[in-house]
């Protein structure tokens, strides 16, 4: 009967000593999950200006460094990997420290082309403006959508902004399919526009959209208002950035800076005039 309980209590002994480091290690892998996701929920992007240089570089790497974006050749293809990598590291923890997100439902030519994107502005938010910045037009629009994305660490808005990279495969309203990729359940979108490169040949920044809204006169009656920017009657809004010219990288950089303020203001008044 001893020997019996004996081996009984030295069985006890080693479920314990087997079963104690199998629970401690659970532990510490969900003391590590609640604490990387609580991080997630409450990390801000870093605080920064943008300054020229900063932009010139990235005006730099998307218009002269990385190619031709295009889903239909192997160079179009490795550019489009290239600006994405841009993209995350770019926004990402390593630089501005935005949570970057990425949504792959579209697959062209065996290969999936994500949507990235980023929240800014007030990210408790349930009402969005989106901003739409098409990957394969002229790298000035991703270019200046991470100069902006520095900008709004310290120009706060009072709105939520989702500034969203979009590859060239929308079908039907462009609306629908973006907010499709860049928007979650119980979410509303406010309103849209795209910010893309303009026409080489002009010395403005334009901003495009319905002549009834009333935003572009306001946008004209604000004291950020200047003689670099231009309007122009379109169904949809937009902003055609001025594109480099004949003036210097560092010059270029310079005049979108400039916009930014003015694009700011253009997605406060979007978020208002829906409300």
């Amino acid at each position: 009967m001893s020997e019996t309980i004996q081996k009984s209590k030295v069985s006890g002994i080693k479920v314990t000593l087997a079963v104690v480091p199998a629970l401690l290690i659970v532990s510490i892998c969900v003391a590590l999950y609640l604490g990387a996701n609580a991080d997630k929920e409450e990390k801000a992007p870093y605080e920064g200006e943008v300054t020229i240089a900063e932009m010139a570089g990235y005006l730099e790497k998307t218009n002269e460094v990385i190619g031709e974006r295009r889903i239909d050749t192997a160079e179009g293809q490795k550019a489009f990997r290239q600006i994405r990598a841009m993209t995350m590291g770019a926004l990402g923890e390593q630089n501005l420290g935005y949570e970057t997100y990425q949504t792959q439902i579209d697959s062209v030519n065996g290969l999936l082309w994500p949507v990235i994107w980023i929240q800014a502005g007030d990210r408790e938010a349930r009402e969005v403006v989106v901003m739409a910045v098409p990957q394969a037009e002229s790298g000035t629009g991703p270019a200046f959508a991470y100069g902006f994305a520095e900008y709004l660490t310290t120009h706060p808005l009072p709105a939520a902004v989702r500034i969203v990279f979009y590859p060239p495969l929308v079908e039907g309203d462009f609306g629908d399919w973006l907010w499709k990729r860049c928007g979650d359940d119980g979410e509303k979108l406010l309103a849209f526009f795209k910010v893309t490169g303009g026409d080489p040949e002009e010395r403005k920044t334009f901003f495009s959209g319905p002549a009834d809204s009333g935003i572009l006169e306001g946008l004209q009656e604000s004291k950020l208002w200047g003689e670099g920017f231009g309007v122009r009657n379109a169904s949809s809004f937009e902003v055609r950035l001025i594109e480099r010219g004949g003036v210097s990288q560092e010059e270029h950089a310079r005049r979108l800076i400039l916009a930014m303020p003015v694009v700011k203001e253009l997605v406060d008044r979007l978020g208002m005039a829906a409300d």
